[in-house]
């Protein structure tokens, strides 16, 4: 039968077991979907089960249930043509999915391993091999945006100052494509993390001591009787320390198994830094690392179509600084398409298309 089918499964309906062959892979129109392997993840809308293991008729890794009632597509090597030609957006976005199932087995793999490992107990382990060193120091304009405050570690009970961004003293230059806020006098990625002196639990300071019971035992565990680095910003603090201090927040995420959005949060801080800072190698190492876990995002999280179209259109300004211009447009279109997102998203979005093509159609006259 090769009619595109929409299948309705009630909550607790098993779509295929461990170790057997799915018969079809399925997209999850609506509903939530329960992928378990040891460890459970639960997606929605958007995301697709079972791609890997029935594309190489290869037995599945995982157990997939319906938590919910959900309303799936039930995607065969038959209907698969119709659907490419009736419905080629779902279409574009299955082989999304298909690419970031295959990087999330990748991921979750690097993250098995990383789970096992403390830590880091120097310095030296925290940057990426061959890293540049910064000379640049804060300057003491930045000084008067900040609040001094004390600081208390979730992890070890550590006291220590914070300096926290006084978020009403700041003044808006402009606004970026890539949703980036510039700021008259002031730079506030260099103070977004704060590290505990005694050890090395990094996050973003908002969410310092928000961090869960279950989140504070992976850790916990993850750092028992390891000797921790001692770290501790500079009264004005240098463009190394803070590069050190986002590293350092990648290793608690990674110890905490966080979210694919939250990894690539930190990833387009890091582009962002690594452009003020004129490091063209890095900015691509940072944007590599931020589109997969965006890509990721798209695929598992439930943000509603205004939160899509955000989404993709950071994908799209990653794939342009990564010179894949026809990726990028693929992705400003999803953008404009969807119907129920927001109209100020759909224009930014239709805004760089154009811009886009202009810039394609003077390097072909050039």
């Amino acid at each position: 039968m090769s009619r595109l089918q929409v299948v309705k499964m009630s909550a607790g309906t098993q779509l295929f077991a461990q170790g057997q062959v799915p018969e079809a892979m399925y997209f999850v129109l609506q509903g939530t979907v329960e992928i378990a392997n040891g460890h459970t993840d639960l997606v929605g809308q958007g995301a697709l089960v079972g791609a890997v293991a029935y594309l190489n008729q290869i037995p599945s890794r995982y157990r997939v249930r319906c938590v919910t009632d959900a309303d799936l597509f039930k995607l065969t090597e038959t209907n698969m043509i119709t659907l490419f030609r009736k419905h080629p957006q779902i279409g574009y976005k299955i082989l999304q999915s298909v690419a970031a199932e295959v990087v999330g087995e990748e991921h979750k793999a690097e993250t098995a391993e990383i789970e096992e490992k403390p830590i880091p107990t120097d310095l030296a382990q925290v940057l990426p091999p061959d890293h540049p060193q910064f000379a640049e120091v804060a300057p003491e304009t930045f000084d008067s945006f900040l609040l001094h405050t004390e600081a208390v570690c979730p992890l070890c009970k550590t006291k220590f100052p914070g300096a926290r961004v006084r978020d009403s003293r700041l003044v808006t230059a402009r606004v970026n494509p890539d949703f980036r806020i510039m700021y008259e006098s002031m730079e506030p990625l260099w103070y977004y993390i704060w590290v505990c002196p005694q050890c090395a639990y990094a996050h973003p300071y908002k969410q310092f001591t928000k961090i869960s019971r279950k989140h504070l035992t992976r850790l916990e565990k993850a750092t028992g009787g390891a000797k921790p680095i001692q770290f501790q910003f500079s009264p004005r603090r240098s463009l190394n320390e803070v590069f050190i201090a986002y590293y350092l927040a990648l290793n608690t995420f990674n110890l905490i198994n966080a979210a694919p959005e939250q990894f690539g949060n930190l990833w387009m801080r890091l582009v962002w830094l690594y452009e003020d800072a004129n490091a063209k190698e890095w900015v691509e190492y940072a944007a590599q690392h931020a589109l997969k876990y965006f890509e990721e995002a798209m695929l598992t999280g439930d943000r509603g179509e205004a939160g899509d179209q955000k989404l993709y259109i950071l994908i799209a300004e990653l794939h342009q600084r990564l010179s894949d211009r026809e990726a990028a447009l693929r992705c400003l279109l999803e953008a404009v398409n969807l119907r129920y997102g927001s109209e100020g998203y759909r224009k930014l979005a239709a805004d760089r298309i154009h811009d886009l093509r202009a810039d394609s159609r003077q390097t072909d006259l050039g």
